[in-house]
């Protein structure tokens, strides 16, 4: 299938549905506050990884001592930001090619009410640039996201040699260590929600990601807030296609359910009622109860 032809399916509960076609947009939830935490976790291990062989590498003398101190500083301090309660201004929200999988509907169909949202590629692609954010598949393979973070601290290491003239070891950072220590911070969080274990590769997932600096006074205004599991989870619209004032929607999965036939009348009288351009709504074929 060509790319322009390419469907992604957002996995979304019955009130996700309904807001997604009122508000003509598809919400992008602040990283620190996915409902899988694992997922940054596993991040942070490969970067602690490649960092611990970079620090293997420097000679403990002289200056070197300065740089050891340096890069043995790091995890201790993302540790520190990731688990600061103020959030990062990363934001995604996620797709994936596949629009009738297992393993999606036991997360997103709560109660036996869910569906896969198609949008095409291309469109999408259109919004993601109208709201500079970008658009990417994830990465599944651990030695090209461990090359990735190793080209990162590479580049810090070098940086340090040119930058740092005088290191303040043994006392805290200088300006110009936590300088280095905020680049490598960003160009990591830009990274981490692109990776994923390789056991979540059939779920062929594509994200979203708004990058945007939290001292903006106007982007601040811009956050919306929803309730969570067990606290408030804020996150920001993202334009969907439309033509014209109406939405477009390819295609829309009705999940396992025990009324498929009604549900997937009333999801149809739903869009038309509200003018919404769309092909086709199907029923999963998922053999999978949650009711």
């Amino acid at each position: 299938m060509r790319e322009s032809e390419k469907i992604l399916y957002h996995y979304t509960s019955l009130e996700g549905l309904l807001g997604i076609i009122e508000s003509k947009s598809i919400w992008a939830t602040n990283v620190l506050y996915l409902n899988d935490a694992s997922e940054l976790n596993y991040s942070i291990n490969l970067l602690r990884e490649e960092i611990n062989n970079v620090k293997e590498k420097i000679p403990v003398v002289s200056k070197g001592l300065g740089k050891f101190s340096f890069f043995d500083g790091l995890i201790e301090n993302i540790d520190k930001i990731i688990s600061h309660p103020y959030p990062i201004g990363f934001f995604v929200c996620s797709f994936s090619e596949e629009k009738d999988l297992l393993s999606q509907w036991r997360g997103y169909c709560p109660r036996g009410i869910g569906f896969s949202v198609g949008f095409n590629l291309d469109k999408l692609k259109g919004c993601a640039e109208d709201s500079k954010c970008s658009i990417t598949l994830c990465n599944y393979n651990e030695e090209d996201q461990k090359s990735a973070l190793r080209k990162v601290i590479s580049d810090i290491y070098a940086r340090y040699d040119v930058e740092i003239k005088n290191s303040s070891w043994p006392g805290p950072w200088g300006e110009t260590e936590q300088e280095l220590f905020a680049d490598l911070l960003m160009q990591f969080i830009e990274l981490a929600p692109t990776f994923k274990h390789s056991k979540f590769e059939a779920e062929r997932e594509w994200r979203i990601i708004v990058s945007r600096n939290l001292k903006s006074i106007k982007f601040i205004k811009s956050i919306r807030f929803r309730p969570g599991q067990s606290m408030i989870v804020p996150y920001i619209k993202i334009p969907l296609p439309t033509e014209g004032d109406n939405l477009i929607i390819n295609k829309i999965v009705v999940g396992p359910t025990h009324e498929p036939r009604l549900s997937k009348a009333s999801v149809e009288m739903l869009l038309e009622s509200k003018n919404v351009k769309f092909d086709e709504v199907q029923y999963s074929t998922i053999p999978f109860r949650n009711w």
